[in-house]
């Protein structure tokens, strides 16, 4: 019953954080990676609500400014290597 209940919690705060969500896009390719809720808090940024993977990255500049610096998003790339089971 327990888990029941922190499930249906859990639900229903993602079902919030996604209403006030934002669109999430690739700020390499342009296509849209998912919506999710960016919270900055104590120098980090909280990612809710997105079910895929990503990768942080800074996003390149016409004129190097140490001030200001945008942060993009890009969809994290599949592994290149094969799974092989150790013996």
């Amino acid at each position: 019953m327990k888990r029941f209940l922190v499930r249906k919690i859990r639900d229903l705060g993602l079902a919030i954080a996604r209403l006030f969500a934002s669109d999430l896009v690739d700020f390499r390719t342009g296509k849209k990676i998912g919506r999710a809720l960016l919270l900055p808090w104590r120098g980090k940024i909280h990612v809710i609500g997105l079910e895929n993977a990503v990768q942080v990255a800074f996003v390149p500049q016409e004129r190097l400014t140490f001030w200001k610096q945008e942060i993009g998003f890009t969809a994290h790339p599949r592994p290149d290597f094969p799974h092989e089971p150790r013996p």
